[in-house]
């Protein structure tokens, strides 16, 4: 079993997953470091994973294709940025050679996004991030990002390691202290993040549980008071989280 990332652009990765000699690629927004990784382990995937559809996702994968052949799988509901050869929407459970890869539909950061689980592992876009949440400036509705986040992820086990798309841990860590100052977890995460940096190093990845504690908008709830003091109207968890993204929206630290 692989599980593998490499960092493109300023701060996107692509992952590769493989059992055996069946493999695939997430998110190959840049197909040169995509094609990269896969090589660094031999392997020639024959699968094209995607977790929403916008240009710095799936900008790499025609040449993917074009180089390996491999099968193009995401969520129809992004076909205004990508036409998958499978729809994977509503599927749960996908079988990819031997990989078996979970499914849960997760819109808000798009319509079609959605967040892969496997071994222990989610790899959740511009959904979730370390620190967090995606915003809903290009074809997004942040109501549709709270249910995703106060539903589907929710219900998810905390043990699930998170492994976003975009490395935003430095900057949506301090929004998070802001809101929450005394919070120990969002700080420490902080801490290792920038002393990752300092080393040169990616940071390691967090898990759910670990999101629960320090990510604000998966904090909804418990930082009702916070926001009513900031003059945020919400009555319950939902307009609390959409409150939470329009404040991270216009943060600027």
């Amino acid at each position: 079993m692989i599980f593998d990332r490499r960092r493109y652009g300023k701060d996107n990765y692509v992952y590769l997953l493989a059992e055996g000699d069946d493999a695939a690629l997430v998110d190959p927004g840049d197909a040169a470091v995509a094609l990269a990784l896969a090589a660094a382990h031999r392997l020639r995937p024959r699968f094209v994973l995607h977790t929403h559809g916008h240009a710095d996702h799936t900008g790499g994968t025609a040449e993917v294709v074009r180089q390996l052949g491999a099968r193009v799988l995401g969520a129809g509901g992004d076909a205004a940025w990508y036409r998958p050869d499978e729809d994977v929407a509503g599927a749960g459970e996908i079988a990819l050679g031997a990989l078996r890869v979970g499914v849960h539909d997760a819109p808000g950061h798009t319509p079609g996004s959605v967040l892969y689980a496997w071994e222990g592992r989610l790899l959740t876009g511009d959904t979730l991030f370390w620190g967090g949440a995606g915003n809903c400036r290009h074809g997004g509705d942040p109501l549709r990002l709270a249910d995703t986040f106060l539903t589907v992820v929710a219900r998810l086990d905390g043990e699930l390691e998170v492994n976003p798309g975009h490395d935003y841990a430095e900057a949506n860590l301090p929004f998070a202290l802001d809101l929450e100052p005394g919070n120990a977890e969002a700080r420490a995460q902080l801490e290792a993040a920038r002393a990752a940096r300092g080393r040169r190093e990616e940071p390691a990845a967090t898990t759910l549980s670990d999101e629960r504690r320090a990510n604000p908008f998966l904090r909804a709830e418990v930082l009702r008071p916070e926001l009513l003091c900031r003059g945020q109207s919400c009555r319950d968890a939902r307009e609390a989280f959409v409150a939470l993204r329009a404040l991270r929206d216009r943060w600027r630290g």
